[in-house]
């Protein structure tokens, strides 16, 4: 069996957040623990590494496509959103390298596959994430553009309704990059997001 069947458990186990205590989402969709996977890594290929590589929470297989899932339920700052991109990074690195095999037979060693098959998608808590969205204004003092980060959760989530007008989703956090370089897919929801987007409808097939 390969290290990515062994890793199994639930998504609410992989929700988990060590330093509050208490976990993002309730499901019992199974799912490969990619933290797991990732300690195995490190012990049996490169166990004199250092520093250690990061890794995404889960790992979900479904019809023809895949997903990283991360889990982040504090405050996401600047150095929250580098340690993001690091996990990506890194996750993919060991998925390539382990040359899993998925159900259709296919190998998953290169971006080629990830671009077509698979989905990213960041969970934060909305309430401690303080998120803030970075808005070029004009520094009147140096008559250049600037960035400001003091965006209100209101501002937020009216540039969410604003995409969701125009038939566009909002990706927050730096992450968009990911979107059709490395991924078919980027989103970044709050837990209610990702519950009413992805969550329930995966859950309907456990019954």
């Amino acid at each position: 069996m390969h290290i990515i069947d062994e890793k199994k458990d639930t998504l609410k186990n992989t929700s988990y957040d060590d330093n509050n205590k208490e976990y993002m989402v309730d499901s019992q969709l199974s799912v490969c623990s990619f933290d797991k996977v990732k300690e195995w890594y490190i012990q049996n290929k490169i166990p004199n590494v250092n520093p250690n590589p990061k890794s995404n929470d889960a790992l979900y297989f479904r019809d023809q496509d895949c997903y990283f899932i991360e889990f982040k339920n504090g405050k996401i700052d600047r150095k929250v959103t580098f340690n993001l991109k690091k996990k990506i990074y890194d996750s993919l690195f060991l998925l390539f390298d382990l040359k899993y095999v998925d159900k259709n037979g296919v190998c998953i060693d290169s971006i080629s596959y990830t671009r077509k098959h698979m989905t990213y998608i960041l969970v934060y808590n909305e309430a401690k994430s303080s998120l803030k969205y970075p808005q070029k204004q004009i520094d009147d003092t140096k008559d250049t553009l600037v960035e400001n980060t003091h965006i209100s959760t209101n501002r937020t989530n009216l540039y969410k309704q604003l995409r969701a007008l125009a038939k566009e989703e909002l990706i927050s956090f730096d992450l968009e990059q990911f979107k059709n370089y490395f991924f078919k897919n980027v989103h970044t929801y709050t837990v209610e997001e990702f519950q009413k987007n992805f969550l329930t409808h995966w859950e309907k097939d456990m019954n």
